[in-house]
């Protein structure tokens, strides 16, 4: 924060070891990725088949890889090319971690090591995911027939479930609001612990940065449909399930939007006000949340229109609103129910993303 204090020759030293730990792993997982992608590819077309007689299917072909041996291939070959850097030109991992040297800054991709490493490794990710995807364009064009009853269904809304609809409508839309409304403080408590330049004047503060993040990740990483289904065990079937579900998920996500936002401020305001003597805690308060209060404003208001669309999802599996009898409508084939509740939900989101988008207008 400006505070004055020398970077030591250990410090530079250690941050150096640092960086380079980084770029060895980040190679090591992109170089073993590409082996496993290339096996894949190979055991795929070479026309192996199973027990039963049959091709091998993606998960049959996926057990089969040698996970550990390409680990090892992997980080192996991530040693070598960064410690022969300089003959075998910048690794993807070193350029990404400690930029491009400038002797290879004008070079075209073609001349580069890296260049080709990553347009082999794009290409061979877009076969890989079409095989374990089993994606079969040829089917979904050929059969569309089977959907003709659906479409018609969908086209033909029936007006028997529209009062159900409307009455679990707003309770979907309060779902989502009262999940948004629990998140706004507690993300806007873990957003200043979890900002990279927030955290950098004490060891206690990057641990605090390091744990805020971990956390909101791994919750950020478990979908709200899990969420829900492990709080519907805890609270009971229904809406305050739901509200619990996206309530944790909207936490990890708002903190998230909130913390990069802060990491993108003017430190200006920060630094004079340090200069004055101030706390950590006035600094925060003035010259750290007026930057970001519209901003602010803005994800909240983004991500309760996310959470309507989500919380038709959460009620697939008992967590209220609206999707609480969509599913069963879907089971049963009662499309022209389906496409009433459908065309509940779109007209939903649509008048929410007008009015969102008016509101983001004023305050930002």
């Amino acid at each position: 924060m400006g505070d004055g204090r020398e970077i030591t020759p250990g410090a530079v030293g250690w941050r150096k070891n640092l960086s380079r730990l980084q770029a060895v792993g980040i190679d090591a997982a992109l170089i073993t990725m590409l082996i496993l992608m290339g096996e894949l590819l190979v055991v795929a077309f070479s026309g192996r088949r199973g027990d039963t007689g049959l091709l091998l299917s993606a998960e049959q072909i996926l057990d089969l890889l040698h996970y550990a041996w390409a680990l090892f291939a992997g980080l192996g070959l991530a040693l070598v090319w960064n410690l022969f850097y300089r003959l075998l030109g910048a690794s993807p991992g070193r350029a990404l971690v400690s930029g491009v040297p400038e002797w290879e800054r004008d070079l075209e991709w073609t001349h580069t090591l890296r260049g080709w490493f990553v347009a082999v490794f794009i290409e061979l990710t877009f076969f890989a995911g079409w095989l374990i995807t089993e994606l079969q364009l040829v089917t979904f064009l050929t059969k569309f027939g089977k959907a003709a009853d659906i479409v018609r269904g969908l086209m033909h809304p029936s007006s028997s479930v529209l009062h159900e609809g409307l009455v679990l409508l707003v309770q979907t839309i309060f779902l989502a609001f009262m999940a948004t409304a629990f998140a706004i403080p507690v993300a806007f408590v873990l957003a200043f612990p979890s900002a990279r330049n927030l955290t950098r004047g004490s060891a206690v503060a990057r641990l605090a940065y390091i744990v805020s993040r971990t956390l909101m990740n791994f919750v950020r990483a478990v979908e709200p449909l899990v969420w829900a289904l492990i709080f519907i065990t805890w609270v009971g079937i229904g809406p305050f399930a739901g509200v619990l579900a996206l309530w944790v998920h909207s936490v990890a996500a708002l903190t998230k939007l909130y913390s990069e936002q802060i990491e993108s401020i003017d430190t200006g305001p920060m630094d004079a006000i340090t200069a004055t003597g101030a706390s950590t805690l006035q600094v925060l308060r003035y010259g750290v949340v007026p930057q970001v209060i519209p901003p602010f404003l803005s994800f909240t208001i983004y991500r309760w229109d996310i959470n309507v669309r989500m919380s038709t999802i959460i009620g697939f599996v008992g967590g209220g609103g609206i999707g609480y009898i969509l599913k069963p409508r879907v089971d049963l084939g009662e499309w022209g129910e389906v496409g009433t509740l459908v065309l509940l939900i779109a007209g939903t989101v649509w008048m929410m993303d007008i009015i969102s988008a008016k509101i983001r207008e004023r305050i930002v």
